[in-house]
């Protein structure tokens, strides 16, 4: 129920996306963020950021509007910077601090739902499957990984490809609102390719855990 939850503020900002599209000047928009400089990138990625290091917040809002405002290139970009110093960030605490620090940065739903992560994630495959299924609370994934016995590098280097995957089709669907943007079948068949590799990872997972 709460994995439902989180898709609301991804579907409103979506929803959100395309009235901006229809009724603003994107062009005027995007002119005035290359005004800014470096100052633009730089304040998506310190976001990216603090949408995983304190959890409660939603970051999934973000990849859309960055793909709209920068393009799908540069969007990737910046989101895969800010998710890679969030998650290195959100491992660390947990890892060296502990799990008292980490319910600091949770609410106390996301902390039943962390205690269940911590439990299935001490090995390669539980953490694969845990990704594959939680993929819309990476947070949790990073602040579980740390609580575990997984070390950090095959933490990383699983995390890092979905999150990728994830954040490409986010930004990609806000670069289409531009009209330059890419082809629209690539746009649809994304979407498809990557419903398919969640519904596969749930069924692994929920079985892994019957299993316990």
């Amino acid at each position: 129920m709460e994995q439902g939850k989180s898709y609301i503020p991804l579907v409103i900002t979506l929803l959100a996306l395309v009235l901006v599209a229809w009724f603003v000047d994107l062009s005027s928009v995007k002119l005035w963020i290359e005004s800014a400089g470096y100052w633009g990138p730089l304040v998506f990625i310190l976001l990216k950021i603090s949408t995983i290091v304190i959890a409660p917040l939603s970051g999934s809002p973000l990849y859309p509007l960055v793909g709209l405002l920068f393009g799908f290139w540069p969007g990737v970009l910046y989101v895969e910077i800010g998710d890679f110093l969030g998650y290195v960030i959100a491992f660390s605490i947990s890892r060296f601090f502990g799990r008292k620090v980490v319910d600091k940065f949770l609410s106390s739903n996301e902390e039943g739902i962390l205690s269940r992560i911590v439990e299935h994630v001490g090995t390669v495959r539980g953490y694969l499957q845990a990704c594959l299924t939680l993929f819309p609370m990476p947070e949790l994934l990073a602040y579980g990984a740390g609580l575990s016995k997984l070390p950090f590098w095959k933490f990383i280097s699983i995390l890092m490809p979905m999150s990728i995957i994830g954040s490409s089709v986010l930004v990609f669907f806000g670069s289409l609102l531009n009209p330059n943007g890419s082809s629209a079948l690539i746009s649809l068949g994304l979407p498809l390719f990557f419903g398919l590799i969640i519904l596969v990872g749930g069924t692994l997972f929920v079985k892994s855990v019957l299993k316990r």
